[in-house]
């Protein structure tokens, strides 16, 4: 804009001088030729000191208000011009060459995050989510990044992101909902621009507390199986030969009564040490509808008596590397207890099957009493129970089948009243 006001002037100039010319008479336009000359001394003057340095700035200001670090500005053969030209031709190389570096600083760091088995979740200085790696999609059961980006941490899908809100900045907790998995969540923040920004970090824990109880569970089983057998076995050897030298009908019923109270104290603990001594799963490609199309049949047998049990299979194969008789076993246990939690005399039990993703899913559902928060983060404890007489050797095993099969697993009742366990298989 200012090179064309610059241009508009000489024009002017140069249409006055000729004004001069045409309107003076001809006996004084001696002195006319030295006026022209020192004006057009001055206009070139103009034009390599004003003109052209203010268009080469011109041109160096629009570069770099349109962040084009690639151009560079030609020489002109005008001194003063040539040195801003040599001015902005570095200071662009300089932009550019910083641009790259914080690019390859950026794509580093985000390979980092991406490649890190800690889950990552940036917000930006209003907190909504700005990015979340794939450790943490993974982790959390989120598909698509879409589903955070945008939003506001308490706007996450329901599950374990929208439970991580509740941990207080710069802290950091376990956290655990609804299943077997247990997680470290940091909530920590770092300053930019002056201004705090905040984040979270998410460890799994899983598979060390596995371990450990594991382990531990292990060896009190073994132990307390070992003690009790061997006092139930000479214990019943006496009764036996109790029940070998008497006549009396009332001792005989005593000692029966003894004997059976002792077998099911072996049987009680049989039943622990069954979870210890499960196998590792044979896996084979097997049709998800027809392993649970076979069970059906059998399925509304165990359910008690009112219940309905509805199959409703994926439209097409869904083919998972399972052992069959292990996954049959968590099926008939989780059904099995879907029954026992309908409380009336009807009610329904739904069992669908499908694929998500990279994922086979088996969700098994019910319209039975619902679970409360605080019970639904202990049901996959070692043998927690809510039931009377319940072992709490169910779900335990249930969870250890699907651990071994690398399953993700849910249980939990969702707001519209339905209980649902929602299995995710590897494909």
């Amino acid at each position: 804009m200012r090179t064309k006001v610059w241009f508009v002037l000489v024009c002017v100039c140069i249409v006055a001088v000729a004004a001069m010319v045409a309107l003076l008479p001809p006996d004084r336009l001696w002195y006319v030729y030295p006026v022209c000359a020192l004006a057009f001394v001055l206009l070139m003057m103009l034009l390599q000191n004003v003109i052209m340095p203010n268009s080469v700035v011109t041109r160096g200001m629009e570069l770099i208000a349109s962040q084009d670090f690639n151009n560079r500005l030609a020489m002109t053969g005008v001194h003063d011009a040539d040195n801003i030209v040599m001015l902005f031709n570095t200071m662009i190389d300089r932009l550019r060459n910083e641009r790259l570096h914080n690019r390859e600083q950026e794509n580093f760091l985000q390979l980092l995050i991406d490649a890190s088995p800690m889950g990552v979740m940036m917000l930006d200085f209003d907190g909504k989510v700005t990015m979340a790696n794939n450790a943490f999609l993974r982790l959390t059961g989120i598909n698509d990044v879409k589903q955070l980006v945008g939003k506001f941490v308490e706007e996450a899908p329901e599950g374990l992101a929208r439970e991580m809100q509740k941990v207080e900045l710069g802290k950091n907790e376990v956290v655990r909902f609804g299943d077997i998995r247990m997680y470290r969540c940091y909530h920590l923040s770092f300053v930019q621009m002056g201004f705090q920004r905040e984040f979270y970090l998410l460890e799994s824990l899983t598979e060390e507390v596995m371990k450990a109880e594991r382990e531990a569970y292990e060896k009190v089983i073994r132990t307390i199986s070992h003690e009790v057998n061997n006092t139930m076995g000479g214990v019943r050897s006496v009764l036996d030969t109790l029940l070998d030298v008497t006549d009396d009908a009332d001792i005989v019923k005593v000692i029966e009564s003894c004997d059976v109270r002792c077998e099911q104290m072996c049987g009680f603990v049989s039943s622990y040490a069954d979870v210890v001594r499960l196998p590792d799963p044979v896996k084979k490609p097997h049709d998800l509808n027809e392993e649970i199309g076979k069970l059906i049949p059998f399925l509304g047998l165990i359910v008690k008596p009112g219940v309905a049990v509805d199959f409703k299979p994926a439209a097409g194969a869904v083919t998972v590397e399972i052992d069959s008789e292990l996954m049959q076993q968590v099926f008939v246990n989780i059904v099995k207890n879907a029954s026992e939690s309908i409380s009336r005399e009807n009610g329904n039990i739904w069992i669908i099957t499908g694929i998500e993703g990279n994922s086979s899913v088996i969700e098994i559902s019910n319209d039975g009493d619902p679970i409360d928060e605080a019970v639904s983060r202990q049901l996959f404890r070692p043998f927690f129970t809510t039931k009377r007489d319940g072992k709490g050797i169910g779900l335990t095993l249930t969870s250890e089948i699907l651990n071994r099969h690398g399953a993700t697993f849910r249980l939990a009742t969702t707001p519209d009243g339905i209980t649902r366990f929602r299995i995710h298989l590897p494909r």
